[in-house]
């Protein structure tokens, strides 16, 4: 595997087997202490185990979302510590944290790691065929997604003109065989290529029927949701509104979130809604998980006021996705709650939702070469008529071109998603210059930057001799 996680990658097999399914039958000592799984329920426990989190979540500090306030009374030192250097898009961040490129990197391999154990074993394996598929189909495309993730973070974003010369990430295909193996980068297209084989693989195999919960899986409108966005950051507009279309063909709901303001803000049950935010039980979440909380930068002092300030009067979310301490100005997200679970702090976050596809396909409306300007905006009162009180519905006459509504989409987007993890690989594909401020002065990551690509971490860049680093 990559070598800066080929120690832990036996155990974090192990440990996904036991602490999350309880499958202890098949955690017996081997005389190479190797885990052995035999059957396809045990295959089943390590790939429920090998989802990732949102470990992309990092990415946010990057974005114009942020703005450093240094309230000593408010922020925790020790976390902004952590968080500062990448705010301010330094390579030069601490390490050994949750919350870092770094973590990021590592944790998306374990979860490839674990895909190929059971991709490499589940076809000998004792049990049903019809679950046999289905997990078969939840490990390709939790190869996809995690690879996605990496080349979306750590390379260029995909152009076709350069993709086939582009560093990507390594496409790990299988489990280490010799130990120390060092990998080389395949290229953007390549990487993208093998996505999309194991994307379209893994969703003719998956089954929700053999789910238990489906919304933890990829089930068929998750794997829908992933390729629309897969493809829409390919620019392949015609797939990505297939794709979407499939999901919105079966699940159309829009949170409303009018109804949740009316039900937990009148009565200021603010924790009602926060809980409820990222909950299997919302019709509009197709896929989640839950990750450490400081990924969800939960109360770090680093949510921007002045993001929050250019929320209309009439547009609730303004004043239900944050909230403030009575002794600043400064203010924190109220999509995120706290759970402990194994001695840890953890919020939900949702992978894949509705609105997301429906942005998805709005914007390829737009950007394919005959523009369905009108299917755009009915998609965007869809949305905005459960988020504005007046609402105004918008008319497609109120966009003098195609670059205005797309425009108004992106921003509209990055108000309904914000903070949870999508605003970074906007402002990527769109070059969208970024202003930051340092305590001291504004400082700014301009279109072109260098830095707008994150390093491969130097523990992988120092343990892999075939690891390129990117171009600073």
């Amino acid at each position: 595997m990559i070598r800066s996680i080929n120690y832990i990658a036996v155990v974090v097999i192990a440990g996904f087997t036991f602490s999350l399914a309880g499958c202890k039958k098949f955690l017996e000592v081997n005389p190479d202490n190797r885990v052995r799984p035999e059957l396809v329920e045990d295959y089943q426990s390590i790939i429920t185990g090998a989802y990732p989190e949102a470990f992309h979540l990092f990415t946010e500090l990057y974005t114009d979302n942020f703005r450093f306030y240094n309230y000593p009374d408010f922020n925790n030192a020790n976390i902004n510590s952590w968080l500062r250097p990448i705010y301010l898009w330094s390579d030069e961040y601490i390490t050994g944290n949750a919350v870092t490129p770094e973590a990021g990197w590592r944790k998306y391999y374990n979860c490839i790691y674990a895909a190929n154990v059971v991709l490499e074993g589940i076809d000998d394996a004792a049990g049903d065929d019809a679950l046999r598929k289905s997990v078969k189909g939840e490990a390709l495309l939790v190869r996809a997604y995690a690879h996605f993730m990496l080349v979306n973070i750590f390379a260029q974003h995909y152009k076709a003109a350069t993709a086939t010369t582009d560093l990507g990430v390594p496409y790990i295909t299988e489990t280490e065989k010799i130990p120390g193996t060092s990998y080389k980068r395949n290229t953007v297209q390549e990487v993208y290529d093998n996505i999309e084989n194991d994307a379209l693989a893994g969703l003719d195999l998956i089954n929700d029927a053999v789910m238990k919960v489906p919304k933890h899986h990829f089930n068929r409108n998750a794997a829908n949701a992933f390729l629309c966005r897969f493809y829409l950051f390919k620019e392949d507009w015609d797939n990505t509104i297939k794709y979407g279309e499939r999901v919105l063909a079966n699940n159309s709901t829009v949170r409303d979130v009018l109804a949740d303001w009316d039900k937990d803000f009148s009565t200021g049950d603010y924790n009602a809604f926060a809980r409820a935010y990222f909950s299997v039980a919302k019709s509009n979440i197709l896929m989640m998980q839950y990750t450490l909380e400081w990924n969800s930068f939960y109360a770090t002092g680093m949510y921007a006021n002045e993001f929050r300030s250019t929320f209309s009067a009439e547009d609730i979310r303004g004043r239900m996705f944050t909230f403030s301490n009575n002794q600043t100005p400064n203010y924190w997200s109220r999509k995120f709650r706290s759970t402990q679970l194994e001695g840890h702090q953890y919020s939900d976050v949702a992978l894949f939702v509705v609105e997301e596809v429906m942005y998805n396909v709005a914007e390829a409306k737009i950007r394919k070469p005959n523009p369905d300007m009108n299917d755009a905006v009915g998609k965007l009162n869809t949305i905005l008529i459960k988020r504005m009180r007046p609402f105004t519905e918008l008319k497609t006459s109120d966009f003098p071109d195609t670059q205005a509504l797309l425009n108004k989409l992106l921003d509209d987007k990055r108000r309904e998603l914000c903070y949870e993890g999508y605003r970074w690989f906007d402002i990527k594909r769109f070059n969208i210059h970024v202003t930051h401020w340092n305590g001291v002065s504004e400082i700014h990551l301009p279109p072109g930057d260098l830095r707008r690509v994150f390093q491969i971490p130097f523990a992988e860049l120092s343990a892999n001799s075939e690891m390129e680093p990117n171009p600073r």
